[in-house]
């Protein structure tokens, strides 16, 4: 039985953490490392200070302690790799010697961006720090630390994540024409609930798309897979402006397109083309141009065409989240009961039934997929 007090103190503590042995823990090593940047250190030592247990805190990574590291993709806004962190993040406190025991190897992903400056990066950071209690858990993709490689060009980081292989544009592209309704009920239940960690800290996610839900290949558990939120508080430049939108335009709600600040709301309406999305083994809207002829027809009602095959159910709920009046919307504890308690949400074994073409090439080539700026 894991104790319920702390060996340094005494005081009560839950889930073996003692915020205030950690924290004052966290404080003594502050003078041993260094990103080499006054505003990051700053920002990994605020995410210390309020950290309520071990996985909602960020650690600086000396970059020597992450090794085989592989080039895997560009992206608009950054670069993934791939490596292993030897050490990996802290697992189990130790309560006869006092000490965290350390998971060991972990693959990692890491994200690196650039351009960070004193005068430029410090609203992307604060961005960081109003999420970092969502950064680590079940349903969202671990976010374990900050490295920095020093041959890289000054003010080049690299965030330090959990490593998945796939994400969903991959994943339907895999299994169209051999997913099953019943399937894609477990994964939009993944989804939901990883969307209402973010909702009930008061967040949003703001860049919802296929993309950045990750998927895991898991053996024995229903659906196969496990799907988690990735870029939580992570997506655009560091220099970004608090004015500008990012995203993919098809998952962007109307309102967001309008102008308007995003809400939990519009989280919801991207949840809703998650749902058309895996309901058609297609991506919304990949033979129009996303430009703004397309936004303007989004911002009048436009949405993607619903299958025949799709159960009226699931089209109703689908219509609900991403109707036009963002107050017509279910937030996401309704929806999390709806995916989890309503029968009529029960679907069948029977496989989705995709109306794409069999010819095929995907080469829409004004239709972009990735987070970008914008600004039309």
């Amino acid at each position: 039985m894991a104790p319920d007090r702390c060996s340094i103190c005494r005081r009560p503590f839950s889930h073996q953490w003692c915020q205030k042995c950690e924290i004052e823990a966290f404080k003594r090593k502050f003078r041993t490392w260094t990103s080499g940047n006054t505003m990051i250190d700053g920002m990994i030592q605020d995410t210390q200070l309020r950290a309520i247990n071990n996985l909602s805190y960020l650690e600086w990574i000396p970059f020597e302690n992450i090794v085989q590291i592989e080039y895997r993709a560009r992206g608009v806004f950054s670069v993934l790799y791939s490596g292993i962190w030897f050490e990996g993040p802290r697992q189990k406190w130790d309560d006869i010697d006092g000490y965290w025991l350390r998971k060991g190897p972990t693959e990692c992903a890491l994200k690196k961006v650039e351009n960070f400056d004193q005068t430029t990066s410090q609203e992307y950071l604060n961005n960081i720090m109003r999420y970092s209690q969502c950064f680590q858990g079940n349903y969202v993709v671990d976010c374990l630390g900050i490295t920095r490689d020093p041959n890289d060009p000054p003010g080049c980081y690299m965030f330090v994540m959990k490593l998945c292989e796939e994400n969903l544009y991959k994943y339907i592209d895999k299994v169209r024409g051999y997913i099953r309704w019943s399937d894609i009920v477990i994964i939009l239940r993944k989804i939901i609930d990883g969307l209402k960690r973010i909702h009930d800290n008061g967040l949003y996610h703001g860049n919802l798309h296929g993309g950045n839900l990750l998927i895991e290949n898991i053996p024995n558990i229903p659906g196969g897979v496990d799907i988690r939120i990735s870029d939580i508080g992570l997506y655009g430049p560091v220099n970004k402006l608090a004015s500008d939108i990012y995203g993919v335009l098809p998952y962007v709600a109307p309102e967001i397109l309008n102008g308007n600040e995003y809400t939990q709301a519009s989280d919801i309406y991207s949840f809703g083309i998650i749902m058309w999305t895996l309901s058609t083994c297609m991506l919304p809207f990949e033979q129009d141009s996303h430009d703004s002829g397309l936004a303007t027809r989004i911002r009048s009602g436009l949405r993607p065409t619903i299958t025949n095959n799709t159960p009226r159910a699931y089209s109703t709920l689908m219509k609900r989240c991403w109707h036009q009046d963002l107050n017509q919307r279910p937030d996401v504890t309704e929806l999390r009961d709806i995916f989890n308690n309503n029968p009529i949400l029960n679907l069948n074994n029977d496989r989705v039934i995709s109306e794409r073409s069999t010819v095929d090439n995907r080469s829409y080539i004004h239709a972009f997929y990735n987070g970008n700026l914008i600004n039309f």
